[in-house]
C-alpha cells in the first residue's frame, strides 16, 4: 500500500511548499535578490537557477497568493476600524513611464486587535480613486495621515480620524534640528511645548489600553478630552504669532487644520486610536518602499507577500531553517521519481 502523492503547489515542478516559502521569505521579507538566494542554495548543495525561482514566484502568486490577498481584503473590510497610509516605491520597467517616476505602495490595515490584517496594494499613482475603490461600500472609522483625499471620499458612512503621531512628528523634527530638548527649551521653543503636550496625551491614553472598548470612552472624556481641547486652543493662538516662512508655522498649521479629526478619536473606544496601526511592529511599508521592483507585476507580488508576511510574522523564518535542510533532499527525491 502506498499513499497517494500530495498534489504539488506547482504542477510538474519539484518545488515543495517549504522550499517556496523559504524563497518567498528570502526575496520579499529579507529583501534578498534571487541571485543571492541562488548562491545560498548552492552552498547547501542544491542548484536552482534564479530564472526558475522567478517563474515559481509568478506561478505561486497567480495560483495561491492572489487568492489569499483577496480573502484578506474581504476580512479587513469586515472590521469597523481601518487605518490607511501610502508611500513611494520605484518600479524600473513600467509601460509608458520613466524609470525615475515614483509609484505608490498603499497599506490598509486593521486597528489594534487579536488577529491584525494588513493589505498592501501597488498602484502607479496617489490618486484619490485608489482609496475610494478599496473602501467602496464600507462603513466605519478611517484613520489616516494628512493626505486630504482620505477626508473627502464621498462616503457618508465613513468617519475620519487623523493620526496624532503625524501631528507630533512635525514638532519633533524641529526640536531635533534645533539640537535637542535642552537647546529648544532655552529658546522657549513652541515646537518643544507642542511635543510635550502631545506626549502627555499619549501617556494618559496608554492607561486605558487594557480596558474594554465600551468602558474606555468615559475615562477618555474625563482625562484626555481636556488635554486635547487645551492643545487645540493653544495651537490656534500660536499660529498667528509664527512666521509663515518657518517650520513652526507649518507644523502649527497642520495641527490646527487636522485637529478636529484628531478630536474624533474621543468617540472611538478602540485602543491606541490616537495613532496609525502601522507604527506597531516592523516598519514594513517604509522598508518595502525602499526596494526597487523591475516590473509592475513584481511590485504587485511584493505587496501581496507583504500582506502574508505581516499577518504571519515570524513563520517565514521558521520555514527558512526547515527548508534549508530539506532542499537538497527534495530535489534528489524528484529526480529518483523521474527515473522510475
Amino acid at each position: 500500500m502506498r499513499a497517494p502523492q500530495p498534489e504539488p503547489p506547482i504542477p510538474g515542478s519539484f518545488a515543495t511548499p517549504s522550499l517556496l516559502a523559504w524563497i518567498v521569505n528570502g526575496k520579499y521579507v529579507m529583501s534578498l535578490p534571487l541571485y543571492r538566494i541562488e548562491t545560498d542554495l548552492k552552498a547547501c548543495g542544491a542548484t536552482i537557477s534564479r530564472q526558475d525561482m522567478a517563474n515559481w514566484m509568478m506561478n505561486v502568486h497567480a495560483r495561491w497568493l492572489a487568492k489569499v490577498h483577496e480573502r484578506m481584503k474581504v476580512e479587513l473590510l469586515s472590521h469597523v476600524r481601518i487605518h490607511a497610509d501610502e508611500t513611494t516605491v520605484q518600479v524600473l520597467k513600467e509601460p509608458n513611464r520613466e524609470a525615475k517616476k515614483k509609484s505608490r505602495m498603499w497599506l490598509f490595515c486593521s486597528a489594534r486587535c487579536n488577529v491584525p490584517v494588513y493589505v498592501f496594494e501597488y498602484h502607479e499613482t496617489r490618486r484619490k480613486g485608489v482609496a475610494q475603490e478599496f473602501l467602496a461600500g464600507w462603513s466605519g472609522t478611517l484613520t489616516a495621515n494628512g493626505y486630504k483625499p482620505y477626508f473627502n471620499l464621498g462616503n457618508p458612512n465613513i468617519a475620519n480620524t487623523a493620526c496624532l503621531v503625524h501631528v507630533r512628528r512635525y514638532f519633533a523634527q524641529i526640536v531635533k534640528i534645533a539640537g535637542g530638548d535642552a537647546k529648544a527649551a532655552s529658546a522657549a521653543s513652541v515646537a518643544l511645548e507642542a511635543r510635550r503636550r502631545i506626549d502627555a496625551m499619549f501617556k494618559v491614553d496608554s492607561k486605558f489600553d487594557d480596558m474594554e472598548p465600551g468602558g474606555r470612552k468615559a475615562p477618555r472624556d474625563a482625562e484626555l478630552r481636556p488635554l486635547m481641547e487645551d492643545f487645540g486652543g493653544w495651537a490656534r493662538a500660536q499660529l498667528p504669532l509664527a512666521s509663515p516662512k518657518l517650520a513652526p508655522h507649518r507644523a502649527l498649521q497642520y495641527a490646527v487644520e487636522f485637529w478636529p479629526y484628531v478630536m474624533n478619536v474621543l468617540e472611538d473606544g478602540a485602543p491606541g486610536a490616537l495613532e496609525q496601526r502601522r507604527r506597531a511592529g516592523p516598519a514594513n511599508l517604509r522598508r518595502r518602499a525602499q526596494e526597487l521592483a523591475l516590473q509592475r507585476c513584481a511590485a504587485r507580488r511584493a505587496g501581496v507577500c507583504g500582506d502574508i508576511q505581516r499577518h504571519h510574522h515570524g513563520q517565514g523564518q521558521r520555514a527558512q531553517s526547515q527548508a534549508l535542510r530539506r532542499v537538497a533532499a527534495d530535489r534528489d527525491a524528484q529526480r529518483r521519481r523521474a527515473h522510475r
